[in-house]
């Protein structure tokens, strides 16, 4: 087993209090040796909702896409079914694994 280094930025985008529109964490996942490690999809992440603003939910990973290079992965991050975003600031965690590599970071953002 080796560590993956992993870098998260999260922003609210198309999100905003009262709605539950996606919003995205940005990952970006190296290998001991620096390289991008590619060729994940959603089951090699999970999302853990430390911190929501006040009256918040839990999130949940909706999708997984490509970034522009490799080894960026977009995580299309949507509050729990029937919930909304609040305003407030939120911290995720993010955990990746590859094979037996694995590796986490966290990320917040303002909603609102």
């Amino acid at each position: 087993m080796a560590k993956l280094f992993v870098s998260a930025v999260g922003e609210d985008t198309i999100a905003a209090p009262g709605n539950a529109q996606r919003t995205y964490v940005i990952v970006s996942v190296e290998d001991a040796a620096g390289n991008p490690v590619t060729g994940m999809a959603a089951a090699n992440f999970q999302l853990g909702t430390e911190i929501v603003g006040p009256g918040g939910s839990t999130s949940s990973i909706q999708s997984v896409s490509n970034g522009k290079l490799p080894g960026i992965y977009l995580l299309s991050v949507i509050p729990l079914a029937g919930q909304t975003w609040k305003s407030g600031v939120y911290i995720f965690s993010v955990a990746v694994t590859h094979g037996a590599d694995k590796g986490q970071a966290l990320c917040s953002f303002l909603m609102d």
